[in-house]
Parts: structure tokens; C-alpha cells; sequence
């Protein structure tokens, strides 16, 4: 996965970057300052003022009070106070995953500072300073889908997954106060777990539903209000009850078929477990034969035309309660024609009603 490095926390520069460097090209080796030429002042005045030969008589003292002081000078206004109130959260949660390791200059900064077309984001937690990052989403009316746990491999043996294990990463973050970013819709999401069918991930042993309802149990027992979500197929959730997971989720691959079969499938796996329904394009690696080269190795990125065209078949399903891109590329994100189409969707999103992901 990738890690970006063409950021630091996003947007917190208050001077854009060409800015300081025309200052500094100005101050050293640029264009000269501004100078009047040798002579080029006026001649001075050669007639001395006459002398006054008449020396004036002294002044008498001065036996009056002398005057009060004045007030002290009023102190300099204070700085304005930072914007107050709610978040407004408008359409459709819409942005990409982000891979982050550790801190990187993607970790849960704004979305939309990324991108005026984001209002949302899937990335990991980074405990120094994830509280600052929350801040700067809400102050940017913008909505983070959280992992806590990070990467498997730091909750899995040779068993496959190890729940105590997952639980001690999530304990990291757990002194944190959440309250306020749950409550706004700030955070809007905890993801608990990516791929749980996929036996690769687990040396060689699937996550059982049970399990997955475990870690949302557990989530729900910090966190009762934020909703859980896992990267995990409707398919593979189905014939458990789950009293704690909020939300599965389904990804589209043109190695999937159809898109409109896709989406009548998962929408009726999901809606069979009680799960509101996540669903993303593999953007970066799902296009086929026909996709982009050269964003993934041996994999096909998607075309604008794709991206449109399954991107809006994904956001006219009203089940749907998020829609994220896999994943974040700044060179494939900044072609212009992928950049028209992501504009395209991000409108169809703006347009929909602000849904939770938390199950009906």
C-alpha cells in the first residue's frame, strides 16, 4: 500500500508554500530593490537662513499643577475566537481510503483538504495526534471512518486472528474523550476489521461472525454511540445475529460482473443481517483490461468512463450510507479526466441526504 509523503497534515499552513518562496527568490539573488541613481536627488539649498542676532529673554518658571497623566493606552485588541457550533454535514459520506503507516502526511487530515470534492475518509488512527486531526475535520464540516487497531499483523498468530491482541490496540485510544466528535457526526465510524474471509490475511484461518461481533461489543463498550463497520462481504456476514456490528461492507471489481447484479446482491446479503451497507470502487486496481496501467502493479486502475459510470450506479442505490474510493493516489487522483469524473459523483453525493451507518 501506498504511503504519501506530499503532505504534513494537510492545510495547516496558513501561507501557501508559492508564497514563501517568491518572498525568499525577492530577498536573495532577485530582482534588486528600488534605488535613486547616484545624483539623481535634488541640490540642496546654498543660502543660509539669516542669523537672528537678538537672543530672546528667558521664559518665566512655570508655578502651575502640571496636568494629570492620561489613562493608560487601551491593550491591543484580543485575536478573534475560533468558529463555534455544530459540524454541518452535507450529502453523502464520499472520499477515498488512505494508507497510512504510523504518521504520515495523510493520516486522517481534512478530506477536504485533500480534495474540495471530499467530505469523508477511511484511514488509521495515529494516537500524538489524532485529537488534532479530529479538530481539523470538524473545523472542515468533514467525516473520518477510523481504524484503531491498525494493521493485522499486530493481532495475528499463528491461530489467525487473536481477539485479546486486537483489544489492546484499541485500548491505546481508549482514554481518549471521543464524546463530542461521535456526537457531532465528526467521527463517524470505528472499522474494526478489513477482509475477515479472506484466510490469507489470517494465516489460513477465516474470522468467524462471532468474533466480529466480539470486537464490536467491545468497541460499543468505550464507544457506545460510534457505529462499527467492517471491510467484511454481506455474503460472509449472513446467518448470524449480530447485536453490535452496524455495518458490512461491498467493493467493486470489474472481476465482479454486472454492477447492477452487485448491487442487488449485497443490499439484499446486508439487509438479511440487519447491517446498513458501506460500499466503494477499487479504483486503483479494479479496472480490467481496459482500465489504466501503471498505478498498481500488475492490476488495471479504472477509467474515467468506469469510474463514472459504476461510481453513479453505486450512489443511485438508497441503502447505500457511505461511499469511499480505493485508494488515494496523488498521481492517479490527478488526471484531469479522473479528477471530472470523481467531480461528477461527489455532485450526485453532495445531492443525497446525510445517512448514519449505524443498523435500523
Amino acid at each position: 500500500m501506498l504511503n504519501i509523503s506530499g503532505l504534513r497534515s494537510a492545510g495547516r499552513s496558513s501561507r501557501p508554500l508559492w508564497v514563501a518562496l517568491s518572498l525568499a527568490v525577492a530577498g536573495c539573488g532577485g530582482e534588486a530593490p528600488l534605488v535613486a541613481p547616484e545624483g539623481s536627488q535634488p541640490p540642496g539649498d546654498t543660502l543660509a537662513p539669516p542669523v537672528d542676532t537678538l537672543t530672546p529673554p528667558p521664559s518665566p518658571p512655570d508655578t502651575s499643577t502640571p496636568p494629570a497623566p492620561g489613562p493608560p493606552p487601551a491593550p491591543p485588541p484580543s485575536p478573534a475566537p475560533p468558529p463555534s457550533g455544530p459540524p454541518i454535514h452535507t450529502g453523502l459520506a464520499f472520499g477515498p481510503s488512505v494508507y497510512t503507516k504510523h504518521e504520515s502526511s495523510f493520516s486522517a487530515v481534512p478530506p477536504s483538504r485533500i480534495s474540495s470534492t471530499f467530505n469523508a475518509l477511511k484511514g488509521d488512527a495515529y494516537l500524538p495526534t489524532f485529537l488534532d486531526k479530529l479538530e481539523a475535520a470538524r473545523r472542515n464540516n468533514d467525516r473520518l471512518l477510523i481504524s484503531f487497531s491498525g494493521q493485522s499483523g499486530a493481532y495475528t498468530d499463528s491461530d489467525g486472528f487473536n481477539l485479546s491482541k486486537w483489544k489492546q490496540k484499541v485500548d491505546e485510544f481508549r482514554g481518549l474523550d471521543l464524546s463530542s466528535y461521535i456526537a457531532d457526526g465528526t467521527l463517524m465510524g470505528h472499522y474494526i476489521m478489513d477482509e475477515p474471509s479472506d484466510a490469507r490475511n489470517w494465516n489460513g484461518h477465516r474470522v468467524s461472525p462471532a468474533d466480529i461481533d466480539a470486537m464490536a461489543k467491545y468497541s460499543k463498550e468505550i464507544w457506545p454511540d460510534l457505529p462499527t463497520v467492517i471491510r467484511g462481504w454481506p455474503w460472509y456476514l449472513k446467518g448470524y445475529h449480530y447485536e453490535y456490528l452496524d455495518a458490512a461492507w461491498a467493493g467493486y471489481h470489474v472481476r465482479f460482473g454486472p454492477i447492477d447484479e452487485f448491487i442487488t446482491d449485497n443490499v439484499q446479503d446486508a439487509k438479511a443481517s440487519g447491517l446498513a451497507l458501506v460500499v466503494s470502487l477499487n479504483m486503483l486496481a479494479g479496472g480490467g483490461d481496459e482500465g489504466l496501467p501503471g498505478y498498481f502493479h500488475d492490476k488495471y486502475s479504472m477509467n474515467a468512463s468506469q469510474v463514472r459510470a459504476w461510481g453513479s450506479a453505486l450512489l443511485a442505490e438508497p441503502y447505500v450510507c457511505a461511499f469511499f474510493m480505493f485508494r488515494y493516489d496523488a498521481p492517479y487522483f490527478g488526471r484531469a479526466d479522473i479528477q471530472a469524473a470523481v467531480a461528477e459523483l461527489s455532485e450526485k453525493a453532495h445531492a443525497l441526504p446525510n445517512r448514519s451507518c449505524r443498523k435500523s
